[in-house]
C-alpha cells in the first residue's frame, strides 16, 4: 500500500443504539520525496520487488541532506487557522542527536531535534506543533547540526487538549465481567460490567513522563491500580496521575459497576515534580562528572559501577509521603560486535536503586543507541515524607550514565 498503516476493526453486538457518529480532526501527509528538495538525494527503499529493503512511507525516502544548504520544502494547504500538530518521520544515524530548522514561509526558524535511531532507515516520530492560518503555506526543514533522513510529515489540526478514551470492551480482562451492548451502555463500543473479583486492564499511552487527568466513564465507584498504588474513583472524577513516557496498564475493580471508558487528556504537566541534576549527586568510587553538551545540565554522571564502591546518592526532600515514579534519564551504547552484518549487537546495562534501607533492586536500562541520546526510564519507589536517599551502583558491571532524575507522586 502507498503509506505504512496499521488499522484495528472492532466488531461488537449492534444492540438497540444509535451509533455516534466518529469525530475526526482534519489531518493530511505529505511524503518528502514529492517535496521540493535541495542539496537531497531521493532513495527507494523497500518495495514489491525488493521485499527485503527497509520499510519507508510511499517507498522512498529524501536522505543526504548533510550540506549547508541542504533542505526540504513542503507546500501544505490547512482548511482553518489554529494550531496543527506537526510529525515529521525521520531517521538519524549520525550517532548522536541532530537537528534541523523549520520555517513556516520563510519567517524566522525554530529547532527541532531529533534523537538517534540507529540506523537512516530506522524510522521514528518527532512532535512538534506549528501555527498556521487558513490557506497555503511553505514549510521548511533545513539543516541544522549533524544530518537526518526525511521520510514524510503528518499535519493535523489541534481541537482542544490532546485527549483519548479507551473503551471498557476492548481492555484485557480477568475474572467473569459480562459485556453490555445496549443503548443504555452509552456511546462508544458499549459497558464493560465489573463485578467482585473481575478486572479491566487498560493499556494507556503517554507522550511523556508527567501528570495527565484520569477520569473513569462508570456508574458506580471504582478503584484503579498504577505501578502499585491503588486510588478509588468516583463516576466521572478527574484524577491527576502520573505516567510514564510510553504504556501504562491501569487496572480497574469493582464490586458492581458499568465501565464505558477511561478517558485520559492533558499535554503532560510536571507542575510537583521533583528534579535533580546529575552534579548534585554524591559520588564515590570513581563515579564523576562527564561534561557533556547534551546533557541538560552540562554534565552526567559517567564511570558508575563496575565496583561495590563505585555509587552516586542523590539527597531527595519528598513533600508527602507515598508511591512515587522515580524516571532516570541515562544513556548508554554498550555493543557486542560478532561480525554481522545485519544486527546492530546492541546490549542493556543494568544499576541497582536503593532508597533509604531498602534492599538493592536491580534494574534493566535499554540501549540508547548512542552515548548523547538521554532516554528515560519509570521506577516505582516509595518515599518517606522528608529525607531520602536514593542509590545508584553495580557491583559487577558499569551502571548507564546518568543525566538526572525526577520524581512524581503517582497519585498526584
Amino acid at each position: 500500500m502507498h503509506k505504512m498503516s496499521a488499522y484495528r476493526i472492532v466488531l461488537t453486538p449492534g444492540g438497540s443504539g444509535t451509533p455516534t457518529a466518529a469525530s475526526v480532526p482534519w489531518s493530511a501527509s505529505y511524503e518528502a520525496e514529492d517535496a521540493a528538495i535541495t542539496g537531497g538525494q531521493v532513495y527507494t527503499q523497500g518495495t514489491v520487488s525488493n521485499a527485503n529493503g527497509y520499510a519507508a512511507s510511499g517507498t522512498k525516502d529524501v536522505g543526504s541532506l548533510g550540506t549547508a544548504s541542504s533542505k526540504v520544502d513542503f507546500t501544505v494547504t490547512v482548511p482553518e487557522t489554529g494550531t496543527y500538530d506537526l510529525a515529521i518521520l525521520y531517521g538519524n544515524q549520525s550517532g548522536a542527536p541532530a537537528t534541523q530548522q523549520l520555517s513556516v514561509d520563510g519567517g524566522e526558524p525554530v529547532t527541532v531535534s531529533y534523537p538517534s535511531t540507529e540506523n537512516w532507515t530506522y524510522r521514528a516520530k518527532k512532535d512538534v506543533t506549528v501555527r498556521l492560518t487558513a490557506g497555503t503555506h511553505v514549510l521548511t526543514l533545513a539543516k541544522g547540526d549533524a544530518e537526518v533522513t526525511l521520510d514524510r510529515i503528518d499535519l493535523t489540526a489541534r481541537t482542544g487538549e490532546p485527549s483519548a478514551s479507551y473503551e471498557a470492551t476492548l481492555a484485557d480482562i480477568s475474572g467473569r465481567p459480562s459485556y453490555d451492548y445496549s443503548s443504555s451502555a452509552g456511546v462508544g463500543t458499549g459497558a464493560l460490567v465489573l463485578r467482585s473479583g473481575d478486572k479491566a486492564v487498560f493499556d494507556v499511552y503517554a507522550p511523556r513522563d508527567a501528570y495527565y487527568t484520569v477520569v473513569p466513564r462508570s456508574s458506580a465507584a471504582v478503584q484503579l491500580t498504577l505501578h502499585g498504588e491503588t486510588v478509588t474513583a468516583a463516576p466521572g472524577r478527574p484524577l491527576r496521575l502520573y505516567l510514564v513516557a510510553g504504556n501504562n496498564r491501569i487496572a480497574t475493580t469493582a464490586q458492581n459497576a458499568s465501565v464505558r471508558s477511561l478517558d485520559v487528556s492533558g499535554a503532560g504537566s510536571t507542575t510537583g515534580t521533583l528534579s535533580y541534576e546529575g552534579a548534585s549527586a554524591g559520588l564515590a568510587g570513581g563515579a564523576r562528572l562527564v561534561d557533556s553538551a547534551h546533557a541538560s545540565a552540562g554534565s552526567y554522571i559517567g564511570w558508575l559501577g563496575n565496583s561495590p564502591e563505585s555509587t552516586a546518592e542523590f539527597t531527595v526532600d519528598a513533600p508527602r509521603p507515598g508511591r512515587y515514579l522515580l524516571v532516570v534519564h541515562y544513556a548508554h551504547n554498550d555493543r557486542r560486535d560478532n561480525g554481522h552484518a545485519y544486527n546492530t549487537d546492541i546490549m542493556s546495562r543494568t544499576a541497582d536503586i536503593t532508597v533509604g534501607a531498602d534492599a538493592p533492586r536491580k534494574v534493566t536500562f535499554k540501549n540508547t543507541w548512542s552515548w548523547d541520546d538521554y532516554w528515560t526510564l519509570g521506577v516505582p519507589v516509595d518515599l518517606k515524607q522528608g529525607v531520602n536517599k536514593v542509590t545508584f551502583g553495580n557491583a559487577s558491571a558499569w551502571a548507564p550514565d546518568i543525566d538526572r532524575i525526577e520524581l512524581g507522586r503517582i497519585v498526584g
